[in-house]
């Protein structure tokens, strides 16, 4: 080789070594400059530790509507899934055997009225004091046959114990019922009872008061709003589990008793620094994101914590108003020059970083 191809030889090696070795920012720019991206300023969002169960509705109140006693029915005065009132009266059966009975016991009471009356005055003259006292007697008895007739009437007339919804018509004018035949059912649903079991190992963070998520296969996509109302006195020894009663408000009469729910209960509720999901960059079992500082991409190392639907909690290393990027991700390095083009607005919308919230 002549000095001169040897001369050739070494410029071009000492020129690709110095490119090798320029600083990454001069090396991104000379590869076509500023890589464009959009991002996100860092803000605190709203969350909290989940356990998730699955209950079953009950009614606020809820019975079988039956008979007392054994008899014909005789008429009744309600309509498949009608509202009714506490004291409407639902059922009517036949009575004519006691109505007959009561006013026999009527008339026997006037007439121990009328012959106590007339024996008071008498006293001393012909009457003795024990015969006007044995009339009192009568006259009470009279009187404790009524009330018995007219509980017996009472009986024969069934009425609605609260307000709320009958259900479906068991039983036809004219059929005879025993005690303990379901005539209809009455279920008082404005507010629904949810019944689920949580593991013990949380009865720490339970309370009165603490809020719930629940969702049933019925109304996809549905969230209904809760909260815990009591906390059963007994741990299962065999679950490890506790009862827990949760209240769901139920104005539009949506939920009914019976159906199963998958209930989200919050616990340990807190605010912490947030990133989007997109802007998460996982680096073999490590998450990071790219932060911009100055113009440049530098490559954060996260601690994270819950995930919301398009957010995941920071717990370390971001702070509240440090921009990560979003989108131009995949073109990036540690220590690349950016060009900001663009604000990421939320997975549904925008996003208010006051209150945390997507619109």
């Amino acid at each position: 080789m002549s000095g001169m191809d040897f001369g050739k030889v070494l410029a071009v090696g000492l020129g690709a070594a110095l490119v090798a070795c320029s600083p990454p920012e001069k090396a991104e720019a000379r590869a076509g400059g500023p890589v464009s991206v959009t991002v996100h300023e860092v803000a605190p969002r709203d969350f909290a530790d989940e356990v998730v169960a699955s209950g079953t509705l009950r009614a606020e109140e809820s019975t079988d509507i039956s008979a007392n006693v054994t008899e014909r029915i005789e008429e009744l005065r309600f309509e498949d899934g009608q509202q009714v009132k506490a004291g409407d009266l639902l059922a009517v059966l036949a009575a004519e055997e006691e109505k007959g009975i009561l006013e026999s016991a009527e008339a026997t009471l006037e007439e121990e009225q009328r012959e106590l009356k007339r024996l008071e005055p008498l006293v001393g003259r012909g009457v003795s004091e024990a015969d006007v006292a044995s009339r009192r007697t009568r006259l009470a008895v009279a009187q404790a046959r009524i009330a018995q007739v007219r509980a017996q009437l009472a009986d024969r007339r069934i009425i609605a114990p609260f307000d709320g919804r009958v259900g479906l018509r068991r039983i036809s004018p004219g059929a005879l019922v025993e005690p303990g035949d379901v005539i209809t059912t009455l279920d008082q649903t404005g507010t629904m009872k949810l019944d689920f079991t949580v593991p013990e190992t949380f009865i720490d963070t339970l309370r009165p008061g603490l809020a719930i998520e629940a969702r049933s296969g019925a109304f996809p996509g549905r969230d209904f709003q809760g909260e815990v109302s009591e906390i059963d006195s007994r741990v299962d020894p065999v679950t490890r589990a506790v009862a827990v009663r949760a209240l769901i408000p139920n104005p539009d009469d949506e939920l009914r008793p019976g159906m199963l729910m998958t209930v989200t209960l919050n616990r340990n509720p807190r605010r912490s620094v947030a990133v989007p999901e997109r802007a998460i960059v996982p680096v073999g079992e490590v998450k990071a994101v790219y932060r911009i500082e100055d113009g440049i991409a530098r490559r954060v190392t996260l601690e994270t914590g819950r995930r919301n639907p398009g957010w995941v909690e920071v717990r370390k290393g971001l702070k509240d108003g440090d921009q990560v990027v979003t989108d131009g991700v995949l073109s990036l390095r540690d220590g690349a020059e950016v060009k900001v083009e663009g604000r990421y607005e939320g997975p549904v919308g925008g996003y208010d970083p006051k209150s945390g919230q997507s619109s």
